[in-house]
């Protein structure tokens, strides 16, 4: 039985899985493809985000004991459910490189003398060390990076918030048009969610709650979703917010704590982003690593066979990144309308054609129910 992971812990890995695609500038992207509705967009991906969760739910209720892998196989049949799982491996490895790339490009801001293909080595190698360690590991650190980056972000978020000068929130739809293709544009915060597909063999199963967890999740993702956009766009306005490329590092660099030991906040929201993010770095090798393994006919266990290979080649797709309007072309050309279908659409898709063939796999033998 793989049954390692307390509820608490499954929350923080979800959460930790997903956000850092386009976190540093979705709030540029609301503004940019949804304009004075760009909050009613922000509000409505965090909605779709939240059912997400849901379906994901379903999905690992229905077969409690399998990760995804094995979940496509059961699902679509051998051959096919092999073929879509080596469709997912592309695919979650250019997300995975974007992700670090669009990071320590935010990071050289902060060591401008540190080349940027510096920056993802070191990177991406401490991430490997993490996803070699495996989940059992990464679930006990995410159980502590994720607490303190959710009630930072809050908390800092808030105070950046309250120090606009104007808190002028639009509370009419002025098209809805405008908020659809907002929403389309921003789902791609939610990219990598369905590791919690990947995690299901690795915690107990339980009837009317471990539905909950990726639901939970998306809520506290949601909720900083929520509050940073307001405190971002409030402050910057909206015409500022659309013409900084990444522009939550720069709203940050409004906020100082006059008198606080640290005045200097970005300098501290960097250091505890810099976790998280190697942390989800860390989780996505991982879940490719455990897919590779599967893809093969091995045991999930077996893992480690594929970790410096996945490593490497993140290192070498991040590295292929010239500049940040490459990326952003990558970002809106191919990860976008992929975001749809590999996160929500295919994990959808798999539900209702379980249900429909009455497909599910048994208990393991602890989660039976005494009769």
């Amino acid at each position: 039985m793989k049954q390692y992971l307390s509820w608490f812990q499954v929350i923080a890995v979800s959460s930790t899985s997903y956000l850092p695609l386009i976190f540093w500038f979705f709030p540029r992207i609301a503004v940019e493809h949804a304009g004075l509705d760009a909050l009613w967009a922000v509000l409505g991906v965090v909605i779709v985000g939240v059912m997400t969760g849901w379906v994901i739910g379903l999905n690992n209720e229905r077969f409690p004991n399998i990760t995804g892998a094995d979940m496509t196989r059961a699902i679509w049949g051998k051959w096919i459910g092999t073929a879509v799982d080596m469709l997912y491996f592309p695919v979650y490895l250019s997300f995975n490189a974007l992700c670090v790339f669009f990071f320590v490009v935010v990071l050289n801001s902060f060591l401008p003398n540190t080349p940027l293909p510096v920056l993802i080595v070191v990177m991406c190698l401490v991430a490997a060390r993490g996803a070699w360690l495996g989940i059992e590991s990464l679930a006990r650190v995410a159980s502590i990076v994720h607490p303190f980056t959710w009630l930072g972000i809050v908390v800092i978020f808030l105070v950046l918030l309250f120090q606009a000068h104007r808190l002028w929130i639009p509370h009419t739809v002025t098209s809805w048009t405008n908020i659809i293709n907002g929403i389309y544009h921003l789902y791609p915060l939610y990219f990598g969610f369905n590791i919690v597909l990947m995690l299901n063999p690795y915690y107990q199963h339980k009837k009317r709650q471990s539905v909950w967890y990726p639901i939970i999740s998306a809520i506290a993702g949601g909720v900083i979703i929520v509050i940073v956009s307001l405190a971002v766009i409030l402050n910057l306005g909206w015409e500022a917010t659309k013409d900084i490329s990444f522009s939550l590092p720069f709203a940050i660099q409004l906020l100082r704590l006059t008198g606080s030991p640290v005045e200097r906040v970005g300098i501290l929201i960097i250091i505890v982003a810099t976790a998280f993010t190697v942390l989800f770095v860390s989780n996505a090798i991982w879940g490719l690593s455990t897919l590779t393994a599967r893809i093969f006919n091995m045991s999930d266990d077996k893992y480690k066979w594929f970790t410096s290979p996945v490593a490497i080649l993140t290192m070498i797709v991040a590295c292929s990144f010239r500049s940040e309007q490459q990326g952003f072309q990558f970002l809106d050309k191919y990860l976008v309308p992929l975001s749809w279908v590999v996160v929500l659409g295919e994990p959808l898709l798999k539900w209702i054609i379980a249900v429909l063939r009455g497909l599910r796999t048994e208990p393991v033998p602890s989660e039976r129910k005494e009769t």
